[in-house]
C-alpha cells in the first residue's frame, strides 16, 4: 500500500536545493487592465515529474469567515491556467498562462493557484510493505485589483501593539518591520503580514514609545510607513 503525504507550501519556500519542482513567480499582482500572466515550471530534479495544477478563489480573505472556491467551471471561478497538467522531464521546464476570465469591479479578486507535482520514478528499490510518498505542493498568491484601488490602512498604537485596518477595496502588504529602543539599538524585526480588503491585523510591539516602520507595498508603489 502506498500513502502520499501532501504538504503545502508558500511557493517562496519552494527554490530549496531539494526541490524537484520550481516555480518562478510567487505572486501574480496585475491592475484592472491586465488579464493574463505567465509561470515558468522547472523540473530541477532527477525524476520525470507530472505536475497538476489547481485553482481556488478565495472569499473573504484575511477575515475568519475566509473560505475557498473551486467550481469546475473556470468562467465561474474567473480564472484559467492552461495547461492544467503536463509532465517534465528532469531540466525540462513548460510556460503556464493565467488566464483572468472576470474583471474585479469593486475589490480585489484573490486566488490562490496549487502547483502540485507527482513523481514518475519506478520506486522498485522501496522495500515491500507501506510506503509513503512526499509530494510538497506550492501555492501562489494571485491578484486582480480593481479599476480604482483604493490601497490605504488606518492604524491605532497603545504601548503593547499596533493595530492595523483596510477599509479600502485593495490588499496592502506591509514587510520589513523593526522597531528598536530609544536608543535606536537592539532594534527587533516584526514579521510581514499581507492585509486584505475589510481585514486587520495586531501587531504585538517590544517596546512602548518608539516609532515602528515598515515597508508598504500596495500593488502600484512601495514606500516607507512609521507608524
Amino acid at each position: 500500500m502506498k500513502h502520499i503525504l501532501f504538504i503545502f507550501l508558500f511557493i517562496g519556500l519552494a527554490n530549496s536545493g531539494q526541490a524537484q519542482i520550481t516555480v518562478d513567480r510567487n505572486i501574480i499582482d496585475l491592475s484592472a487592465g491586465a488579464r493574463r500572466a505567465d509561470i515558468n515550471v522547472s523540473n530541477t530534479g532527477k525524476n520525470t515529474e507530472t505536475v497538476d495544477i489547481s485553482l481556488f478563489a478565495i472569499i473573504d480573505p484575511g477575515l475568519d469567515s475566509e473560505q475557498r472556491h473551486s467550481p469546475e467551471n473556470p468562467r465561474e471561478l474567473g480564472v484559467l491556467a492552461t495547461p492544467r497538467q503536463f509532465t517534465l522531464a528532469p531540466g525540462q521546464s513548460r510556460k503556464v498562462r493565467i488566464s483572468f476570465l472576470k474583471t474585479a469591479t469593486v475589490k480585489d479578486g484573490i486566488y490562490r493557484m496549487r502547483v502540485t507535482p507527482r513523481s514518475e520514478s519506478s520506486g522498485n528499490s522501496k522495500p515491500a510493505g507501506t510506503a509513503v510518498s512526499i509530494a510538497i505542493a506550492y501555492e501562489l498568491l494571485l491578484i486582480l485589483r480593481p479599476p480604482k484601488p483604493d490601497a490605504r490602512l488606518l492604524a491605532h498604537r497603545d504601548q503593547k501593539s499596533l493595530t492595523v485596518n483596510n477599509p479600502g477595496n485593495s490588499n496592502v502588504m506591509l514587510f520589513d518591520g523593526k522597531q528598536c529602543n530609544k536608543l535606536g539599538e537592539a532594534c527587533q524585526q516584526l514579521a510581514g503580514k499581507r492585509i486584505y480588503s475589510g481585514a486587520g491585523h495586531v501587531f504585538a510591539l517590544p517596546y512602548p514609545d518608539t516609532p515602528v516602520r515598515f515597508m508598504l507595498d500596495d500593488g502600484s508603489n512601495t514606500r516607507g510607513v512609521e507608524y
